[in-house]
């Protein structure tokens, strides 16, 4: 599979339009110069193109196996993953308290996107280890973090999270898994279902995180507690001991990401498996969800990873499948055809649009995380919990609508094998379901994030959107402003439907038990086409000023301003459709009886 980095228009976004410049000026970042962005996206490329890239086909091909000597990923991926870890990719964004290189998640998130790109079923083995990294620095107690951190943040040993069981899936409540005192530790028994990567022989060890309940626990998930079990225990000098009472009993047959390991976890069949608590008894959910949150962002860079490749693949047939003839009669490749163009011109705009989403909620954890001031730090976390669900909603929503385009623009080519389109939308389906399904990541955007806060974050955004469209509109010369007009009058529309929804739930949801449920997505879809209006403004402007002065992205300039012209046109609308179905309340849908549907 052939895969090309966008590292042009990355490195435009991170500069330009993701707040980079204010990263540097924290001093954890100081010594993060735009000479070294730009070496580590150059060298992530090259990984991502020659090493990660050819495996994907063969990854889909043989998938994974599970052996009666443990699972066994298919050809290279092991050599491939001791190279990562070698090159030291799994630790770029770690603390360096710990041998991380602690370069920016931002940076870390344009490299993720690389990997997703180029081979889907191998970036999700590193991204657990960063969830894992996560949760264990913020609730682990020191003697954990001491012994296992630094493994986690080299790679050398991977990670996984436990939540899901047979009788317990969204609903956390249902958890059976127990754990037992047992000592200075604990013994775990039960099962844990579509655990990505529970097992596999990439790695020395794999420290699985899991949910269960102690024996005096409360019903419910106040009663959920957090553990650490490892693969393989872990001496007192830090070397590996005996293997641990936890293992693979049986893997999922999938749709797609063939090569990624998605097992049934037996754990505690012989005896108990030995595990620590991360946290405090019967908080475990809070801890585990510092690691989800983690994910859930991942996987909205995973959405746009794959619209990229979906496009690129769709881009290269179209230039080179002739067929038709186009307006002067003769033989013609199919990108001159205009409905191709529309849809290419949609994939291109929707991945564009969603890039500049991922990246501004990656920036707002970066500043959460480091900004020098209290104040910075909590405007940073409410930015990035606002906009988490909407990251990982409508990007795996883009990602798959651009993933499905693309096998359309190939056509039957599409539909079949060879050409690598079906691959990625197989790949891309997943996406929308797993760390918590886009109707989950809906209700908590608009019952928890935008409700209970009473819609302080969001106003805050809203008002940059403004912003941003009333500087656009001011962009260019006389003969310019309209095209930017159209976006920044888009843009304030799109703005005003959100708020005109927000209002309408407000107004009705204590009335209605049924309406957040009900229009939960339809609200998260506006504000994720009114959030890629927004990032499509900055990048327009920012394309405008860099063709006008010579600057970085003045070479982008022509296809920024196109596809973000586009998302204007073409695009922005559906933001109207979607407010418009929030205030149809939940009639349509409570009123219709259920025998009949």
């Amino acid at each position: 599979m052939q895969y090309v980095a966008p590292v042009d228009h990355m490195r435009f976004l991170l500069e330009r339009t993701s707040g980079f410049d204010r990263l540097r000026g924290f001093p954890a970042f100081a010594e993060v110069s735009p000479d070294l962005v730009e070496a580590v996206l150059q060298g992530a490329a090259t990984f991502a193109g020659e090493v990660l890239a050819p495996l994907n086909e063969i990854g889909d091909r043989e998938g994974s196996k599970l052996t009666p000597d443990g699972v066994r990923t298919p050809s290279g991926f092991r050599d491939a993953y001791r190279r990562f870890v070698d090159d030291g990719w799994a630790a770029l964004a770690g603390n360096p308290e710990h041998g991380g290189q602690g370069m920016p998640f931002l940076l870390s998130a344009a490299v993720g996107e690389m990997w997703a790109a180029s081979n889907m079923a191998f970036a999700l083995c590193p991204e657990l280890g960063l969830g894992a990294v996560d949760a264990l620095e913020r609730h682990a107690a020191p003697e954990l973090r001491e012994r296992y951190l630094s493994k986690l943040i080299s790679g050398e040993w991977a990670g996984t999270m436990c939540l899901t069981e047979p009788q317990a899936g969204s609903d956390l409540a249902a958890l059976t898994t127990r754990a037992v005192p047992d000592g200075d530790a604990f013994r775990l028994f039960g099962r844990k279902i579509y655990i990505t990567w529970g097992e596999h022989d990439l790695a020395a060890n794999i420290v699985h995180l899991v949910l269960a309940r102690l024996p005096d626990a409360p019903p419910g998930v106040k009663g959920i507690s957090l553990f650490l079990v490892p693969r393989r225990l872990v001496n007192d000098d830090g070397s590996l001991g005996a293997a641990n009472d936890i293992r693979a009993a049986s893997l999922e047959h999938k749709m797609g990401i063939h090569a990624s390991p998605t097992c049934v976890m037996a754990i505690g069949d012989a005896g108990g498996a030995r595990g620590w608590l991360v946290g405090r008894p019967n908080e475990g959910l809070s801890a585990m969800f510092t690691m989800m949150n983690n994910m859930r962002v991942g996987v909205g860079i995973q959405g746009v990873g794959l619209a990229e490749q979906a496009w690129q693949i769709a881009s290269r047939y179209a230039r080179e499948r002739v067929q038709g003839r186009g307006v002067d009669g003769r033989p013609t490749a199919i990108v001159n055809h205009a409905d191709v163009r529309r849809m290419l011109l949609t994939m291109k705009s929707l991945t564009m649009a969603a890039r500049g989403v991922a990246y501004a909620v990656a920036a707002a954890i970066d500043v959460a995380n480091h900004a020098p001031s209290a104040e910075e730090r909590a405007a940073g976390l409410a930015r990035a919990e606002l906009l988490t669900p909407v990251v990982k909603a409508w990007c795996t929503e883009v990602g798959t609508e651009v993933a499905s385009l693309g096998v359309q623009v190939l056509g039957g080519a599409g539909y079949t094998e060879d050409a690598g389109a079906a691959q990625v939308y197989r790949d891309t389906r997943i996406t929308s379901i797993y760390e918590g399904t886009n109707s989950i990541q809906a209700q908590d955007l608009l019952g928890r994030k935008v409700l209970r806060d009473g819609g302080r974050a969001l106003d805050a955004l809203l008002g940059e959107m403004l912003a941003a469209a009333d500087a656009l509109a001011d962009a260019g010369d006389a003969g310019e402003v309209e095209p930017f007009g159209a976006l920044a009058r888009g843009l304030r529309r799109a703005v005003e439907s959100v708020r005109s929804a927000t209002a309408f739930v407000v107004t009705n949801v204590r009335e209605d038990a049924e309406l957040v449920g009900s229009v939960a997505v339809n609200y998260l879809m506006l504000v994720g086409y009114a959030c890629g209006a927004w990032q499509c403004a900055l990048a327009a402007r920012a394309a405008r000023e860099d063709a006008a002065s010579g600057g970085p992205g003045a070479m982008l300039a022509p296809g920024l301003l196109d596809a973000a012209k586009f998302y204007a046109a073409a695009v922005l609308p559906r933001a109207a459709l979607h407010a418009e179905l929030v205030q149809a309340g939940s009639a349509p849908i409570v009123a219709a009886d259920i025998d009949a549907i």
